[in-house]
């Protein structure tokens, strides 16, 4: 049996963002990177369809755009110069994995991988189960999660690290500080990015 794909954002059947869907999809508004995070790679604003576009990956496993997606901030990366030695994602919360049955890091960082044609590796994991989702950017900042870097994280290697959408930046930091820590070079990188003007108000 043949299953049609739907778009992510409108359901309607179709490519996934449909044409109309990705028409109104915006570019991340130009600003600084946020302390920590130099040479970040945003794809998208987030704000409309594209907070639709995520939360039907992260938390209903609806992969219809995970390779349009990839492809999209796979582009963004190169675009910005940076040379990729390898792929990682800023792991979620263990309670996360174990009620979704899936990381939605691990599977946007695997399709942006195939998509720069690269190894991905998982090279973090996360020592604080701390959840950043409805938390206001002050708590965001304070107790933002904090990451240990495996020990086979190859000493100077350009690390691609994926993460779904910058807040406040505070997951992405984490996992930078502790790829640097070992010896990296962390190359941040997420699907959307939220307007600073938004935090603020």
């Amino acid at each position: 049996m043949l299953f049609s794909v739907r778009c992510a954002i409108c359901d309607r059947p179709g490519g996934s963002p449909c044409a109309a869907c990705h028409a109104r999809l915006r570019p991340p508004v130009a600003e600084p990177d946020p302390t920590g995070l130099d040479g970040l790679v945003c794809l998208l604003r987030y704000d409309g369809g594209a907070r639709g576009l995520v939360a039907r990956i992260k938390y209903g496993n609806r992969r219809q755009a995970v390779d349009w997606l990839a492809t999209g901030l796979a582009g963004a990366v190169l675009t910005a110069g940076h040379a990729v030695d390898v792929v990682t994602w800023a792991p979620t919360t263990a309670r996360h994995r174990r009620d979704r049955g899936f990381d939605h890091g691990e599977v946007l960082a695997r399709a942006v991988a195939r998509a720069l044609d690269r190894p991905v590796r998982r090279l973090l994991d996360r020592t604080t189960d701390a959840v950043q989702t409805g938390r206001d950017a002050h708590a965001r900042r304070r107790d933002g999660p904090t990451f240990r870097a495996a020990a086979r994280v190859p000493p100077g290697a350009s690390v691609l690290v994926v993460d779904d959408v910058v807040t406040t930046g505070a997951t992405l930091r984490g996992a930078a500080a502790a790829l640097r820590a070992a010896g990296a070079r962390p190359l941040p990188a997420a699907v959307a990015r939220t307007p600073a003007r938004r935090l603020a108000g």
